[in-house]
């Protein structure tokens, strides 16, 4: 946009909403980023009050006007041309496929948004939650049978079938405890799936 008389005045421009400015304000410009159109949709944003200036090295940026408070001019634009910068140098990143440090953050406290907090991991309340389950299906088969429920922890600490024989008593053969063993297993899966599995 070239320098004139209406370079810091905008007052021949309309509010994107097309409500009249207030005698104690004046408009000036804002940069219309995908956000923003999102928020300003709902309250009446006319595209016809949408302008696109082009910056240096022919970069476009789309702009509306809002009111604010007189006097004010010079420290707003200043505030401007940095908004300006930040959204170019962002839409730049995104032609790179590179995340902006400000959208990075941004997104790890976005409910809506499936963003990505390196600080705040999972993994832990995952395990946490599996040990839960697995805490809760062993006195489910516990309640069954208390061999059973033995049997179950000991897998999950990974002993192998032939030393279970020997710290569980079943009073069975060895081909019979198998039997057992596996017949646990199947109760368990059983339990797992008809209680625990979303």
């Amino acid at each position: 946009m070239a320098k004139n008389k209406h370079y810091r005045d905008f007052s021949n421009r309309k509010a994107f909403n097309n409500v009249p400015v207030g005698d104690d304000e004046e408009l000036v410009p804002m940069v219309l980023t995908e956000e923003m159109k999102i928020t300003l949709k709902p309250m009446g944003l006319d595209y016809k009050n949408v302008e696109t200036w082009t910056f240096p090295y022919g970069k476009k940026v789309k702009v509306f006007f809002i009111p604010n408070k007189k006097g004010f001019m010079d420290v707003y634009m200043k505030t401007f041309y940095a908004e300006v910068e930040r959204y170019l140098k962002h839409k730049d990143e995104e032609h790179i496929d590179a995340l902006s440090l400000d959208k990075f953050l941004e997104d790890t406290n976005n409910d809506d948004y499936n963003g990505f907090d390196p600080t705040g991991t999972t993994d832990y309340d995952d395990k946490e939650q599996s040990l839960m389950i697995l805490e809760e299906l062993i006195e489910d088969v516990e309640a069954k049978d208390a061999n059973m429920g033995k049997i179950i922890r000991l897998l999950f600490e990974g002993f192998k079938k032939n030393e279970i024989l020997k710290k569980v008593d079943l009073g069975k053969g060895k081909t019979q405890g198998y039997a057992f063993i596996g017949k646990t297993q199947k109760i368990a899966l059983e339990i797992y799936n008809e209680k625990y599995r979303k």
